[in-house]
């Protein structure tokens, strides 16, 4: 065999053992494109603060937050997901609508020390220093201890409060809902099941079982 054979021959099997063999990635990680990724947050420094006038056996009723456990956190944090809880009560957002939300897990406390409200009580968030004006209109969403969401229809007041009646605290939304870089109010139409829903711009809703803490 000649040099430029033996050459020729130890370069194809160079080429033959040498290649390296090319797999096609695996995605079977990859993030399905159904699956939203969060896109609000909830710092308890931007939820707003709230008051109410109740006391119990003469002592003042403090409202205290706290930050929105992991597993209400995931039930709110697209656009999408707020907009279909407030869908699911009766508040079915125009197409391509956004919101713009603030919340906490809200307690109530006399000297420090955790109470349970057993009744209604009138709640006043105070929307300063938010995203949220007086005269806009706003949707609270309050988790039950059932875990559904209740919605009660709301606005902003004049002194910059959103001002509801609550069956107890706990986890707490308040959103607005935008439309072509405008605050809209959604028309309301009776869901199926509306037993954890109201329809209302003042403080009225159909009564719910107890929150508690």
């Amino acid at each position: 065999m000649n040099m430029k054979k033996l050459a020729g021959a130890f370069l194809a099997a160079t080429m033959l053992f040498g290649a390296a063999p090319v797999f096609a990635a695996d995605d079977s990680s990859s993030t399905p494109s159904d699956v939203e990724k969060p896109t609000l947050d909830y710092p308890v420094a931007g939820a707003p603060d709230a008051t109410t006038d109740l006391t119990v056996d003469g002592e003042k009723v403090d409202i205290v937050k706290d930050a929105l456990d992991e597993e209400t956190l995931k039930e709110v944090d697209t656009d999408k997901k707020v907009l279909d809880i407030l869908a699911d009560a009766g508040y079915k957002a125009p197409a391509g609508a956004t919101v713009v939300v603030v919340g906490a897990d809200y307690d109530a406390k006399v000297d420090g020390k955790d109470i349970n409200l057993k009744d209604k009580v009138e709640i006043a968030f105070n929307m300063a220093g938010t995203e949220f004006k007086a005269g806009e209109p706003v949707y609270v969403m309050h988790k039950m201890a059932n875990g559904e969401w209740e919605v009660i229809a709301s606005y902003v007041n004049s002194k910059g409060e959103v001002v509801v009646e609550l069956n107890g605290l706990s986890p707490v939304v308040i959103a607005k809902v935008m439309s072509n870089g405008e605050v809209v109010k959604v028309d309301y139409t009776a869901p199926a099941a509306a037993a954890t829903t109201t329809k209302t711009n003042t403080n009225t809703t159909k009564k719910s079982p107890n929150t508690g803490f």
